[in-house]
């Protein structure tokens, strides 16, 4: 997925991504898949945030499971500009609420 980023960009990944309907016990099958990529992307040096939720997405959309991808924005302690990237399915976050604050984040978009 970080070389999809980085060669085409994210619009044209999200161009490419598989449509899946939501189904009621997807987040399940969510949790499990994020806990192998948050695995996985400690081993990959510099897997964003952004990174391991598009990856999440695919693979459940592949599956045949719905999901959305959540970006938020907020000021850090310094006064600085922050983003943040989330999976959630079925109203439950999936990935990316471990060790931040999913509440500091005002909600830019999300995309199904």
């Amino acid at each position: 997925m970080r070389i999809a980023l980085s060669a085409a960009g994210y619009a044209a990944v999200r161009a490419r991504m598989p449509q899946a309907p939501a189904s009621p016990h997807a987040h399940f099958y969510a949790r499990q898949l994020a806990r192998r990529i948050e695995r996985l992307a400690r081993l990959v040096p510099g897997a964003s945030c952004l990174t391991q939720a598009l990856a999440l997405q695919w693979l459940l959309a592949r599956a045949g499971h719905g999901c959305e991808l959540l970006v938020g924005v907020r000021r850090d302690d310094t006064g600085r500009f922050a983003a943040h990237a989330w999976v959630a399915c079925n109203d439950r976050i999936v990935l990316g609420a471990a060790g931040t604050r999913i509440e500091d984040f005002t909600t830019l978009a999300g995309v199904r």
